[in-house]
């Protein structure tokens, strides 16, 4: 037996919405709900999946673009550092600043220009190749577009060897130092060797002197150590653009998302202008999501109660919003009415059964009430049931027996005027009303 009932309530954002969407279709394409639901989300996972992968096309396409302009510079790098040894001429100084931007064409003919420069560089190394035989040959092999670290560190022996006036003793020496250091980095295959970390790598192996060297590998092991730090810190970034990306709205402003793809790639940062700017879209975007989450829960829960057989006045969409109350009956229930009041500060839900008739009070009046009260108490489950497989739960917090307080009576024009079946007629429903009016 049950008396008034108090609920909490939690509203399951992305059901709730689907729910909202599956009722709306189903009465205008006169469907079965269940199956309009069924083939909603089909097509949200659907498009989810798509979406999904087309984001993730981008990123791997934006990484695949800087990484392979960074290998090319590398490249260019290294057979720059080659033909100086060598001494050839008409040797390009340097190359076409990297876009600013994140505009892809740009990208793209900035890859390019990188490759002309390093087939020129090639082109002219092999010219020169007579002159040093095998040496320049096992070089260039070396300056590959993805060497690994002893890859690098052993065509700069060769130089070291082919440049006249550094001690050959000392190459391999150097060699094994800068390798050392080198070791602890954290860097992925086919990643090239930071610009930074491949200057000083590169002047250890070239070193005129012992004591240089030693100078040399104290600031490489810095210099490592500052890449690792960073090489983390990115790591950081990109999953946090990553999860900002997923919870962007699909009308988030185009730059914005951009930047967040470039931190995604793993080729930008997160600085905190674009972290401010991102969670700036994303209050303003769940203030627009509660607004259309409450509507949504008032429609959820006015046709829920009408597919579960209760008449029901017509359910402001502010409800869960502003609060209010709502009464709802079945037909051949006389007098008597559930009443509905929420409050949305507290986010609760009180359910109670009125009488719309103030009849002499008497035994038979109050095992009437009594009657009402259990009959409400026996269907109340459904509702909750109902509600929940379309997002939006209740949790009982409290319940009296019924009697145990009496049945409130309520002036008849405070509820709505539902038309008896053999009255005919169209009857219409009265508004929500506000707490306050009541």
């Amino acid at each position: 037996m049950s008396g008034p009932i108090t609920c909490g309530y939690v509203i399951f954002q992305g059901l709730l919405l689907l729910s909202q969407r599956a009722l709306q279709e189903a009465r205008a394409m006169r469907r079965e709900y269940g199956d309009v639901l069924a083939q909603l989300a089909e097509r949200e996972r659907s498009l989810r999946q798509a979406q999904q992968g087309q984001r993730d096309a981008r990123l791997e396409r934006i990484a695949a673009v800087r990484g392979e302009a960074d290998r090319q510079f590398a490249r260019f790098e290294r057979l720059r550092g080659l033909a100086d040894t060598l001494g050839i001429p008409a040797v390009p100084r340097a190359l076409p600043a990297a876009p600013s931007g994140d505009d892809d064409a740009a990208w793209s003919s900035h890859l390019r220009a990188l490759e002309d420069a390093v087939r020129e560089l090639e082109r002219l190394l092999t010219q020169a190749g007579s002159a040093f035989g095998d040496k320049l040959r096992t070089a260039l092999a070396a300056t590959s577009a993805a060497p690994t670290i002893d890859d690098a560190l052993s065509a700069y022996v060769l130089q070291r060897q082919m440049k006249p006036g550094l001690a050959a003793e000392h190459a391999e020496r150097f060699r094994q130092t800068a390798a050392r250091i080198l070791s602890r980095l954290p860097l992925a295959e086919g990643v090239p060797l930071p610009a930074e970390l491949d200057t000083l790598a590169k002047a250890i192996v070239l070193a005129p002197t012992i004591e240089r060297a030693d100078m040399l590998a104290t600031q490489l092991r810095q210099a490592v150590q500052r890449h690792g730090e960073a090489h983390a810190a990115q790591q950081d970034d990109t999953a946090a653009a990553r999860r900002l990306l997923d919870e962007m709205p699909e009308d988030a402003p185009a730059p914005l998302l951009r930047a967040l793809e470039q931190v995604a790639a793993g080729v930008a940062r997160l600085d905190p202008a674009l972290r401010d700017a991102a969670q700036a879209a994303l209050d303003e975007a769940a203030a627009d999501r509660e607004g259309r989450e409450q509507a949504a829960a008032a429609f959820v829960l006015q046709e829920s109660l009408r597919d579960l057989g209760y008449e029901v006045e017509d359910i402001e969409a502010t409800l869960f919003a502003d609060g209010g109350t709502v009464h709802f009956r079945r037909d051949g229930w006389d007098n008597y009415f559930v009443r509905l009041r929420l409050d949305s500060d507290e986010r609760t839900v009180n359910f109670n059964v009125v009488r719309a008739q103030a009849d002499a009070e008497s035994e038979e009046r109050r095992r009437q009430d009594v009657l009402a009260e259990d009959r409400w108490c026996a269907e109340f489950p459904k509702l909750m049931q109902t509600l929940a497989a379309r997002g939006l739960q209740f949790d009982v917090q409290r319940r009296l027996e019924a009697g145990a307080v009496p049945v409130q009576v309520v002036d008849p024009a405070s509820v709505p005027r539902i038309a008896p079946k053999d009255e005919g007629g169209d009857v219409r429903a009265p508004k929500a009303r506000r707490i306050a009016d009541t």
